[in-house]
């Protein structure tokens, strides 16, 4: 069980990845996490049905791992929109094509790995929380100075 939750986990985070650098930067972060939860749950609920296991694992699973993913890559893509054009991004603000393919890669080498060794989804879990608890501290302390001013 352990085994198929792992590759289910690594199939939900391949998933938000894709569809973080896919979704535009200015959606909401709960918007980004309900458009990626489904797949999520699909993909981890395909990987546990491979298993023969029980469903409901995958609704945690996929949620969480497709959820965070395609927060992460959301705000990585936001990021780069804004160094390349130098100004907030828009709605029709899509990631520069280089970072988009980065990612896409990203996301079919966590998925191929997980196929064949289950745990390094762990190991990409535990990689984009320490990602994006680094980006909420940045950002916390980048606007730390004006709090300052008031």
């Amino acid at each position: 069980m352990f085994l198929a939750v792992c590759q289910g986990l690594g199939l939900a985070i391949a998933a938000g990845l894709i569809l973080g650098v896919v979704f535009p930067p200015i959606m909401p972060t709960w918007g980004v996490v309900a458009g990626a939860a489904p797949l999520g749950v699909l993909a981890a609920g395909a990987a546990l049905n491979g298993a023969d296991e029980s469903f409901w694992p995958a609704l945690p699973v996929g949620v969480i791992g497709a959820g965070l993913a395609a927060v992460v890559s959301r705000d990585v893509a936001a990021g780069a929109i804004r160094r390349q054009r130098g100004q907030p991004a828009g709605v029709e603000a899509q990631g520069p094509s280089g970072v988009t393919a980065i990612v896409v890669l990203a996301a079919v080498v966590v998925a191929a790995v997980s196929l064949f060794l289950q745990p390094f989804s762990l190991a990409v879990l535990l990689a984009l929380c320490w990602l994006w608890v680094s980006r909420r501290r940045h950002a916390d302390r980048k606007h730390e100075g004006l709090r300052v001013l008031r």
